[in-house]
């Protein structure tokens, strides 16, 4: 939802696509204002429910051919998904990635089950959508090879009636015509959700096997959307505003260790340490193979010096992914404050290594960018040469750190450069 709201407030602003995304942030700011209540059965797309028959409409392909999307409802299990074009390379968009991924249904299953899968696009502006805007849609349905038809909802028509608050956002239908399942946004995170609502969609049969597994393993889907919305409100710098949604999702289900590892960072961050430290030990009881919560369990009992606890989760982490340059750095810092100098300087230097290897983000999201790290780590590393009397090193490396800080605008004052707080992992 935030991200669609970003992506209207910096970059679409033209008079018609605003007058349009006003409807939009009202349905947004309803939407705040009833999650504190929101049921299990609540709806993420304000237009609809699930258990309810979705309004038939029929709109025009890329070549203005008509498509009868309602004239498959009740028929056929079908999927509705809006979309947008992506505003840049650098900023955050699920759409492609969740066109990619119904695509690879699409075409394994719709001649065996008659799955029809209907991407509607959603044009950057009201009214007329322009030829040029119609050819980078071609475009993109061609690069990615998307079998399913692709329909332009010109006027922000179906946007509207249905209620859709993010992009990408998807609409499940069964063959009986009920909505079955509404999903806003396409996080990581949610992938094995869908995967199974389709599978329930199309009627694809699991053995008992598969079912008992899920049943210990897969988080309650309306559950995930609450803990999904609350990260969405963290990540945009809102702590507070995800407390509910992020409340919400744990008493509805209180096996999901993302949720229990993310409500940690929150109470960290509001100062309540013994909340936190609960919080993380409650994300790896629940998955011991939880890197994050490894991770930032270690970083409190480091905080909180208690080494030992702290560098026995630091080692879980690495043993789960050895390239985890925040862990590395964490737990050099832990080895020079113990004053364990030779291995700080085997794990700082690993720390180096792998954040300089790093272009874009890993799939554990780091709060703080990863080039802020390295100048902590050559900080670090400066003082343990200059301890060892090496000192040629140590003023290598401090001027590598203060050219990094120079290029980066930030300062490199010894207590800025320690803020663990600002390391912890949230994916």
């Amino acid at each position: 939802m935030n991200n669609n709201i970003s992506r209207i407030i910096r970059t679409r602003i033209s008079a018609d696509r605003i007058n349009a995304y006003m409807y939009m942030l009202i349905q947004t700011a309803v939407l705040i204002s009833v999650i504190l209540s929101m049921p299990s059965v609540s709806s993420a797309l304000i237009g609809l429910k699930e258990g309810e028959a979705p309004n038939k409409f029929t709109l025009e392909d890329l070549n203005g051919t008509p498509v009868d999307v309602g004239g498959s409802f009740g028929r056929k299990p079908v999927i509705i998904v809006f979309w947008g074009l992506p505003i840049s390379k650098s900023f955050l968009d699920y759409s492609m990635d969740e066109l990619r991924f119904l695509n690879d249904f699409y075409e394994r299953h719709h001649e065996a089950t008659g799955l029809e899968i209907f991407g509607i696009y959603t044009p950057e502006n009201d009214g007329e959508v322009p030829a040029g805007e119609i050819e980078k849609v071609r475009n993109l349905v061609k690069l990615n090879r998307l079998k399913f038809p692709v329909l332009i909802d010109s006027g922000f028509m179906i946007f509207r009636e249905y209620g859709v608050i993010a992009l990408p956002s998807t609409v499940m239908i069964d063959k009986g015509g009920k909505i079955k399942f509404i999903y806003p946004s396409f996080p990581l995170a949610a992938q094995h959700v869908f995967t199974e609502e389709i599978k329930g969609l199309i009627g694809l049969a699991e053995t008992s096997a598969e079912k008992e597994t899920e049943k210990k393993k897969g988080p309650d889907s309306h559950s995930v959307r609450l803990y999904n919305y609350a990260l969405q409100m963290y990540k945009k710098g809102l702590p507070e505003q995800a407390l509910s949604p992020l409340k919400k999702s744990i008493e509805m289900d209180a096996e999901f260790p993302l949720s229990h590892n993310l409500m940690g960072i929150i109470l960290w961050k509001r100062g309540d340490f013994e909340g936190a430290i609960a919080e993380f030990n409650k994300a790896v009881t629940l998955d011991k193979t939880y890197v994050p919560a490894h991770f930032n369990y270690g970083v409190l009992k480091f905080e909180g010096e208690k080494y030992a606890e702290s560098e026995k989760h630091l080692k879980e982490a690495l043993s789960l992914n050895s390239d985890m340059a925040e862990a590395h750095y964490v737990l050099g810092l832990l080895y020079k404050k113990t004053n364990r100098e030779e291995e700080a300087v085997r794990e700082l230097g690993t720390a180096l290594v792998l954040f300089e290897q790093k272009k874009t983000p890993s799939v554990y999201e780091v709060y703080a960018p990863s080039a802020f790290h390295r100048i902590s780590t050559l900080y670090a590393l400066s003082e343990l040469y200059r301890k060892k009397g090496e000192t040629g090193k140590a003023l290598d490396v401090l001027q590598q750190a203060a050219q990094l800080a120079l290029g980066l605008g930030i300062k490199t004052e010894k207590e800025n450069l320690h803020r663990s707080r600002d390391l912890m992992l949230y994916e």
